[in-house]
């Protein structure tokens, strides 16, 4: 490799603290923080995937996803004091399984 980092499709995870919402959010709409997080990365190339979890609709390096972990915490200053878990990881291969449930299942008759 050349010196560069590779780029590679990232998740991002977290977990945020409700009462630590209420205090440093809004003690009326602590959840109104999720939808601030979820549009500014989906202004940013993400995909929403289920709870807290967004992947990157982009190849990126862990750098770039540190600028911009530290850009969207100094846009939401309380972010960084109601935070339970933060994690960036790559995303490998997806296999969609679908397919194993369309065969209809009969069920053991001892079950």
């Amino acid at each position: 490799m050349n010196g560069r980092e590779a780029k590679h499709l990232k998740a991002l995870y977290f977990d945020l603290c409700v009462k630590d919402l209420e205090k440093y959010y809004s003690p009326a709409n602590p959840r109104g923080a999720y939808r601030k997080i979820h549009d500014y990365l989906l202004q940013r190339q993400f995909s929403h995937e289920q709870y807290s979890g967004y992947h990157s609709q982009y190849k990126t390096t862990d750098l770039e996803i540190f600028d911009l972990i530290y850009e969207m915490n100094k846009e939401f200053p309380w972010l960084g004091h109601c935070l339970n878990h933060f994690e960036v990881t790559n995303v490998g291969a997806n296999h969609d399984l679908m397919q194993l449930f369309d065969k209809p299942f009969q069920e053991p008759k001892n079950a």
